[in-house]
């Protein structure tokens, strides 16, 4: 493994630890859906552009706190993973021209783009019986208004963790000899 390949593998890493143990303790604390894990995903894609590591990111922390936390139903598991990739995705975003205006879209757009494709998911696929919300527009837009809490609780969350992961990197570039940095 060359030394790129290492400081790629070592961001992933400390990526998913960074995740891993958020999300266990947040969900420890009650505190649900409040954790690191899109942040880390959004800052994969940006600045691990060449780099097959950023996609295992969010599916490796993921599968390592459900293994914790306990698997629930195969499609909703398989939704919230995908749309932990769309956040790995959406990060590439920042990676062109990173500005504070990017970082803000790539933010907002990985916290919207999570809620809305898991809360579809949550309706679409729902295993609860009763069910809990009708299999109409309504009942779709009635599953969005009961997850507002756990979208408050994700958007702080992401723009907490976010920040000090693009802005600490940010910094690090700034006062690092630039080959300590090369990442991606």
């Amino acid at each position: 493994m060359n030394k790129q390949s290492r400081s790629e593998f070592s961001l992933a890493l400390l990526l998913v630890v960074i995740g891993i143990g958020s999300r266990l303790v947040f969900n420890e604390l009650k505190i649900y859906n409040f954790n690191a894990v899109s942040a880390a995903a959004m800052f994969g894609g940006a600045y691990m552009l060449r780099s097959r590591w950023s996609y295992i990111i969010p599916i490796a922390t993921m599968l390592a706190t459900d293994a914790a936390l306990g698997f629930y139903h195969f499609p909703s598991m398989l939704i919230n993973y995908s749309a932990l990739v769309l956040c790995m995705v959406i990060g590439r975003g920042y990676a062109k021209k990173p500005s504070m205006l990017r970082y803000i879209g790539v933010v907002l757009g990985g916290s919207v783009s999570f809620f809305l494709i898991t809360n579809a998911g949550a309706w679409m696929f729902q295993t609860l019986e009763p069910v809990l919300y009708p299999m109409t527009f309504a009942g779709l837009m009635q599953s969005y208004a009961y997850a507002i809490p756990f979208f408050q609780n994700s958007f702080i969350s992401n723009m907490l963790f976010s920040a000090v992961l693009f802005g600490g990197f940010e910094m690090a570039k700034v006062f690092l000899p630039k080959e300590r940095l090369a990442v991606a």
